[in-house]
């Protein structure tokens, strides 16, 4: 990604601001903060919606009795917690996609009063992660962000977009590094491009980068949904980075997939 040196001059307490987002993290220098500032306000490239994934089978989505996306966070639900992540970025407009404990999930962001528009995209049982993109289809109008509801990934979006942008691709991935790899969505990477995708790999994985659980996506994606097409992960992925047409842009910031009590503790410990 090509850069260019500048150099002007602001008013101390503006600068004093800018210093105030580096964090060692996502955001390492006051230069980064800058161009952080200038993609989220000024960028020609906006993600238009985001579609989040709190759907799934009854059994898989309970943690301590209770359903994951709801599971407390520092005073909120963990699914408001991923939305509110995602809003930071400029994205206002949200569809959740749910099926078991829909009315639960829904009744719970509504007492939120969020301060974004989240409309609920109701499905009828567990039919897989490409059934709510299948769902959401006529909403969605140039590049969007899905996302799982369950996970939490300190994630520069505006800079993933214009990596995204970047690579004129329709299908980006946000990758990250897990000690168990086998237990995720494991990526092959050369270059900017996805060279395999595997999930959840029986064998040894050939890789660290595993699928963070961010996608953005460009309707043209729809075009390579056949009818065999169920998951995301286990067949649009794979078919895509077999065309090479899947694009991976990893990322170095926290990152909690919650599926377990331990998860939860790690995620409450760390935020």
């Amino acid at each position: 990604m090509s850069r260019e040196r500048v150099t002007i001059t602001i008013r101390a307490d503006l600068l004093r601001q800018v210093d105030r987002l580096v964090d060692g993290l996502t955001i390492r220098s006051r230069s980064q903060a800058m161009e952080y500032l200038l993609s989220k306000f000024l960028s020609d490239f906006k993600l238009g919606n985001a579609l989040i994934l709190a759907g799934g089978p009854k059994k898989g989505l309970l943690v301590n009795k209770e359903p994951k996306f709801l599971l407390d966070l520092k005073g909120a639900p963990l699914l408001r917690k991923v939305m509110d992540g995602i809003n930071e970025f400029n994205v206002s407009n949200f569809m959740v996609y749910v099926d078991s404990f829909a009315d639960e999930i829904e009744e719970a962001i509504k007492a939120e009063h969020v301060p974004y528009h989240v409309e609920f995209l109701h499905g009828k049982g567990a039919k897989g992660s490409i059934a709510p993109l299948l769902l959401a289809k006529n909403r969605l109008h140039g590049s969007f962000l899905l996302a799982y509801g369950d996970t939490l990934a300190n994630i520069n979006l505006n800079d993933m977009l214009s990596f995204h942008k970047e690579n004129n691709s329709i299908a980006t991935v946000a990758l990250t590094t897990v000690s168990n790899p086998k237990d995720f969505g494991v990526a092959m990477l050369q270059g900017n491009k996805i060279t395999e995708f595997e999930q959840k790999p029986k064998k040894e994985a050939h890789s660290f980068l595993v699928n963070a659980g961010y996608f953005i996506f460009e309707p043209e994606v729809f075009r390579h949904i056949g009818r065999d097409c169920q998951n995301i992960e286990k067949d649009l992925l794979p078919k895509l980075a077999e065309k090479g047409l899947l694009y991976g842009y990893p990322f170095h910031g926290k990152y909690f997939n919650i599926n377990s009590v331990q998860d939860l503790k790690k995620a409450r410990a760390m935020l």
